[in-house]
Order: C-alpha cells, then sequence, then structure tokens
C-alpha cells in the first residue's frame, strides 16, 4: 500500500474517486464534482475536509487525517458516528465503511425528499421589483398628464403657425 500524503489530497485522487465511485454505486446517484478544502488542523493534527453532493440534494463531508483515515463524517449538517475504523492501511474496511455511509445515504433518501417538499420557497424582497403605492402610482400619472398637456400645447402652437403660413400662401397665390 502507498504511502497517503494529505497535501496531495485533490478532487482528482484516486482514493477521492474510489470513494465517488462506491458511493454512485451504492446511492444509485451521482456524486457530482467533490470539493476538496483547505488543510486545517483539528486537535494539533492536520486534517483536509472534502465536500461531496449527490445528485438528488443530500451532502457528505469526510474529514481525513494525515494518515487518510477517516476521523469525521458529516451527512446533510449532523455528524455520524464510525460503525467502522476507516483507516487506509486497511483498504477492505475502509470500503466497507464507504459501503455503509452510501446505505446510509440511499436509506434516508426518502426522508430528506418528504423535508424538502415540506420547505417554504422564500421569495427574496427586492425593492425595485415591488409595486408603487397609489399615492406614488398618482403623482406620476399627473406628472404624465401635465407632459402630456405640454405637449399639446406645443403642437397646437405648431399647427396655428402652420395655418398662418398656409393662409399667407394662398393670399399670395390669389393676389
Amino acid at each position: 500500500m502507498s504511502k497517503f500524503d494529505l497535501s496531495a489530497l485533490s478532487d482528482t485522487h484516486p482514493l477521492i474517486l474510489e470513494i465517488k465511485d462506491i458511493l454512485a454505486k451504492g446511492t444509485r446517484q451521482r456524486v457530482n464534482t467533490p470539493e476538496v478544502m483547505k488543510m486545517k488542523k483539528t486537535a494539533g493534527v492536520p486534517t483536509k475536509d472534502v465536500f461531496l453532493s449527490l445528485e438528488e440534494g443530500q451532502t457528505l463531508t469526510l474529514t481525513f487525517r494525515q494518515d487518510g483515515d477517516i476521523i469525521k463524517v458529516v451527512h446533510n449538517k449532523s455528524v455520524l458516528p464510525l460503525r467502522t475504523a476507516m483507516d487506509y492501511e486497511n483498504m477492505p474496511d475502509f470500503k466497507a465503511g464507504i459501503e455503509d455511509l452510501a446505505l446510509k445515504i440511499k436509506g434516508t433518501q426518502a426522508k430528506f425528499d418528504l423535508k424538502r417538499q415540506q420547505q417554504k420557497v422564500q421569495i427574496p424582497n427586492d425593492p425595485t421589483k415591488r409595486k408603487p403605492s397609489l399615492k406614488k402610482q398618482t403623482e406620476a400619472l399627473n406628472e404624465r398628464k401635465s407632459e402630456i398637456d405640454q405637449q399639446i400645447a406645443e403642437r397646437e402652437k405648431t399647427l396655428e403657425a402652420k395655418q398662418n403660413e398656409l393662409a399667407v400662401i394662398q393670399d399670395g397665390a390669389a393676389a
């Protein structure tokens, strides 16, 4: 077994791809692109979180320790107890632990879907899309009316000037 390097852990790491395949087979859902977070220290030990989101909305966060062991599993924002030791050195047990997680995810899918359907959609409060108050609508209409009255007055003046020109031309042509 090759030595595990936590700093080399990325979304294309063979271990992540294998976990992704096991979860996809066990849950019968496509696993979206995994996201490997920055390295951090937990209780003095360097760790990295790997965030996996499944096709139907569930999420899984795996916390890897420096030696490749998974020390924490968060499923849909709740911490799950580890049933088996997920030790990188003992790959059959590691895979069995991932398969147990896949079964847990598959088992909670119906409950997750029901909870998701019951959520109310909150439409964001956007003041620019609100209908203006009746007072503001009245002010806007009055302002529009005064603009139209001004346009009408200008056009009437223009019409009167054109009629005067026509009369002058007709008088000049008659004489």
